[in-house]
């Protein structure tokens, strides 16, 4: 992704996290959290929140090892002086509609950001929880070259972005 902003084959891209870099502006779209997301036929579904000792004993779906969501997981854990090998992760996956329809069928749990969930979670097919001592937030950006002179394309694509999340809201 960043060779092709780097070459100019792209002239932006939404990316999670304000990522630094040179020559390259970012302008934050949104704020979302990662969420234990599990069948609505699960036995915590009809919890509050989860503990880690709770999660443990899942089988949990992540996704792949060079994901964004899967990094701030890691992080949050490894924050808190864990490691993945605490947990019993059964499959990686690189595909969120796949990793839903798991979920659906009850195969597992997952860490997922709660935007990819919205609609599910409003229908009820799936439930989204937090994890006690595991507040995962993460940004959406924008990232762009800071030579890009199209202020009016920015302000669009900033407004079209809230508006389509807003509607799931």
């Amino acid at each position: 992704l960043y060779e092709k902003l780097k070459t100019y084959e792209l002239d932006f891209a939404i990316v999670e996290g304000r990522l630094p870099a040179e020559g390259f502006n970012t302008l934050l779209l949104d704020t979302d959290s990662l969420v234990l997301v599990v069948a609505n036929t699960n036995r915590l579904a009809k919890k509050t929140m989860v503990t880690v000792n709770e999660l443990k004993k899942e089988k949990l779906i992540l996704r792949l090892p060079d994901s964004g969501t899967r990094n701030l997981f890691l992080s949050h854990l490894e924050s808190n002086n864990m490691s993945i090998r605490d947990f019993n992760v059964i499959l990686e996956v690189d595909n969120i509609a796949t990793i839903k329809d798991l979920i659906r069928k009850d195969m597992g749990v997952s860490i997922l950001p709660r935007s990819a969930c919205l609609d599910e979670l409003s229908k009820g097919k799936l439930v989204g929880l937090p994890v006690e001592n595991l507040s995962m937030i993460r940004e959406t950006s924008l990232l762009y070259h800071a030579d890009f002179g199209h202020d009016e394309v920015l302000q669009t694509i900033t407004r079209l972005y809230r508006e389509m999340t807003k509607a799931y809201r």
